[in-house]
């Protein structure tokens, strides 16, 4: 149910939590013609923003634990989108970096997100009470 259908039925109070949980199925949607889930399209348009990045730092950025961005890594891997080295003065530290394929799959990606993050601000506006439908 979008955001708009919500309202429509009468659905106007959400929590925000409600409201997080339609956002992301509406992410997940809009990016189903990429083959690429949220979480790791969060991944890539991080390694956009920080060339080189680390694989701790990653996570601890994102809010995911180790294991769980090494299977996202592992699968943007497998589609070639990201690349992995070990650094070369501390061969504990991972440093992931965006592929020439994975640069083009994320600007395809941030088209998405604009067309969700337009659609969404028509929609809802951020109060002190959090978020609020427009009608």
């Amino acid at each position: 149910m979008t955001i708009e259908r919500a309202v429509k039925h009468g659905y106007e109070d959400l929590t925000i939590l409600e409201l997080v949980l339609q956002l992301h199925g509406e992410f997940r949607r809009s990016l189903e013609p990429i083959r690429v889930t949220p979480l790791q399209a969060g991944v890539l348009l991080f390694l956009r923003r920080h060339a080189e990045a680390n694989v701790t730092d990653t996570a601890a950025a994102l809010g995911i634990r180790l294991p769980t961005l090494s299977e996202v890594v592992k699968d943007l891997m497998c589609k070639r989108w990201v690349t992995k080295r070990r650094s070369l003065t501390d061969t504990r530290v991972v440093h992931l970096r965006l592929s020439q394929r994975g640069q083009v799959v994320t600007r395809k990606i941030e088209n998405q997100v604009r067309q969700v993050n337009t659609g969404v601000a028509a929609e809802t506006i951020l109060t002190a009470d959090g978020l609020k439908q427009l009608r």
